[in-house]
């Protein structure tokens, strides 16, 4: 069996320069992306396909990984199929009904050897990042100066500020599936840890995939409902108000995504370090 890695990838990239406000005449206006980025290596050489998913959400762009792995476990490469491999199909069928509901601009990418397969909305920038990634022979960090090298070349002298940080980590050994969470934000950290023992090596890195996305939803979800809830306390939001509604879906689905880690674990061996994170404690 070979060994399954792979992290997600918190990022925010900061262009300033010539060109980034879009034209010349509005260079000092600079160019913000923020995105969740995961790297996938799959197959072997000729066959081999290098494929990245870009999401808005951290748990999105998991759903999405988590799909596009089953189906590569199921089917192989995916450039070669015919008919050709529906990549809009993933995307909406990675989306809750929550998402679309409460967060219709909701965005997402996918590449595929440095170049676009979808996208939701158009990041020339992006783009660029994704072509310069492939010559950078899986040095990441290394993409940026070449980036500005390549934009150079075509007239855009311009500078790049990345940051990033790690939000999950994922390995399979052939044994059994390590992932590890850090979920970061102003308030409050959470990091933990869980194995995953049992079960097929490919099913059991879809199926943990898509419980690492259910906890960071839910996470989401917890500030989203205590936000609201204030807000209903202190008479900014009516009870007839979307926002009410939007209050109850979200219970709703942390309901949904509770269970649905409870059947994860009914089928796995599963253990947390340091503990199992509560998904329903106050903030």
């Amino acid at each position: 069996m070979e060994e399954f890695n792979t992290s997600l990838v918190r990022e925010k990239i900061i262009f300033t320069g010539d060109g980034a406000g879009g034209n010349t005449d509005n260079a000092a206006a600079p160019v913000v992306i923020r995105s969740n980025r995961v790297f996938l290596s799959l197959g072997k050489s000729p066959d081999l396909e290098k494929i990245v998913i870009r999401a808005q959400n951290m748990h999105t762009a998991l759903r999405l990984t988590a799909k596009i792995l089953y189906s590569y476990y199921q089917e192989g490469a995916f450039l070669a199929r015919t008919p050709p491999f529906s990549w809009e199909k993933q995307w909406e069928e990675s989306l809750s009904g929550y998402e679309k509901d409460f967060n219709p601009q909701i965005w997402g990418a996918l590449y595929v050897n440095g170049k676009s397969v979808f996208k939701t909305v158009t990041s020339p920038f992006v783009d660029v990042i994704e072509k310069c990634a492939l010559l950078t022979l899986d040095n990441y960090d290394a993409t940026m100066e070449v980036t500005v090298s390549a934009l150079k070349q075509v007239g855009h002298a311009m500078q790049i500020n990345h940051a990033s940080n790690v939000a999950a980590v994922f390995t399979d050994t052939g044994e059994g599936m390590r992932c590890g969470i850090i979920h970061r934000t102003d308030r409050k950290d959470t990091v933990f840890s869980f194995t995953v023992a049992n079960g097929e090596q490919h099913t059991r890195i879809v199926q943990s995939i898509g419980a690492t996305a259910a906890y960071l939803e839910a996470f989401n979800l917890r500030f989203t409902i205590h936000d609201l809830r204030e807000k209903i306390r202190k008479g900014e939001i009516k009870k007839t108000s979307p926002e009410n509604n939007q209050m109850h879906a979200a219970v709703a689905r942390q309901g949904a995504i509770n269970r649905a880690i409870t059947t994860f674990e009914e089928t796995y061996e599963v253990r947390y370090r340091p503990a199992k994170p509560d998904l329903f404690s106050e903030m």
